[in-house]
């Protein structure tokens, strides 16, 4: 199974979020419509605000997103597929934080403005620069940030576990984005109960990362999900023979010999 859009990520030739449109083109045959209805608002919110510049535009184009379009945070406790594919999410007008951030991000090219996307703890936010100095953007509100508390969010959020640096607020490169986008995604159709559709993720993530011992050992729990078993060992083998420390690799070996064991049946 290969994406082709996936191929060149190191080198990120296309543009992030045109990778997000096909690959919700891969679960739904409707997501053009909800993809144009998208531009449609995008170019809207440009025109709006077309006679502002710098952090006035931001301040408009946030406005609009937020309230004008609609767009929120997902209100479930465990999410869904449909809070984050980027076509139902535009849908639905909620979303998971990556993806708000991916359309707002899109917004905002067409308003002329660039927001970087900085792959932070917890969830992504949106970085914008502007006469020297940097502000970021929560995509779950649009709330606009400096620089001392988004320190003081990663301290609240590390518990002083980690030393803040400023190197942390760089640009996420485009794969480490999409691997972040997509494991949101495996582990909602997981949620969703929609094991297939999980499965295509999870080789979707192999395909940036591949033999990764931990999308191999999910892989190895999709199949299981899906009945198939012998495809399941292949997998939990490989995890635990590569990662034989990990707490999940000793629970693996367990469940690795028990299925060994042949089962006798009384008559």
């Amino acid at each position: 199974m290969n994406f082709s859009y996936l191929d060149y990520v190191d080198q990120e030739l296309l543009p992030t979020i045109e990778i997000a449109w096909d690959i919700s083109r891969v679960f739904h045959s409707d997501s053009d419509q909800h993809i144009a209805e998208f531009y449609q608002l995008a170019r809207g919110a440009a025109e709006a605000t077309e006679d502002l510049s710098g952090m006035e535009r931001l301040n408009a184009l946030c406005d609009n997103f937020y309230l004008h379009m609609g767009f929120s945070d997902a209100p479930e406790p465990v999410l869904g597929a449909k809070r984050v594919l980027l076509d139902r999410v535009i849908r639905l007008r909620t979303g998971m934080p990556v993806s708000l951030a991916i359309l707002l991000q899109e917004v905002a090219a067409y308003a002329g403005l660039t927001l970087e996307l900085i792959d932070f703890p917890g969830y992504p936010l949106l970085r914008f620069d502007d006469a020297g100095h940097s502000y970021f953007i929560d995509p779950i509100n649009g709330e606009i940030l400096a620089g001392e508390q988004v320190q003081g969010r990663f301290e609240d959020l590390t518990e002083d576990s980690l030393d803040f640096g400023w190197d942390m607020l760089e640009v996420a490169d485009q794969k480490s984005l999409l691997v972040r986008y997509l494991s949101e995604l495996k582990h909602a159709f997981i949620n969703d109960l929609a094991f297939a559709d999980a499965l295509t993720v999870v080789h979707m993530i192999l395909q940036l990362l591949p033999d990764d011992p931990y999308e191999i050992r999910d892989r190895g729990y999709v199949f299981e999900e899906l009945d198939c078993q012998q495809a399941a060992v292949d997998d939990y083998q490989y995890f635990v023979e590569q990662c034989p420390d990990d707490p999940s690799a000793q629970l693996l070996r367990l469940q690795l010999e028990t299925w060994a064991t042949p089962t006798h049946t009384l008559h």
